[in-house]
């Protein structure tokens, strides 16, 4: 489970977090795991294009409303 991947926002868009995802299957793999998960924010749209374009899918999705008191 990748709990969190962080790349410095100075680096970003320029394939830090693939090389990053990369590195963590290949190291998943050598140790018998054959599925990572993850958690991302419906609203990180930049991070869910990466996970998207790299392979991840869509295993659960939670919804919120905010509601107003009348």
């Amino acid at each position: 489970w990748i709990y969190d991947i962080e790349v410095a926002e100075n680096h970003r868009g320029k394939g830090y977090g693939r090389a990053i995802l990369h590195a963590v299957e290949q190291e998943t793999l050598k140790n018998g795991v054959n599925s990572i998960g993850l958690n991302v924010f419906g609203t990180n749209t930049v991070a869910r294009s990466l996970y998207e374009s790299a392979g991840y899918e869509i295993t659960a999705q939670q919804m919120q409303k905010k509601i107003q008191s009348l």
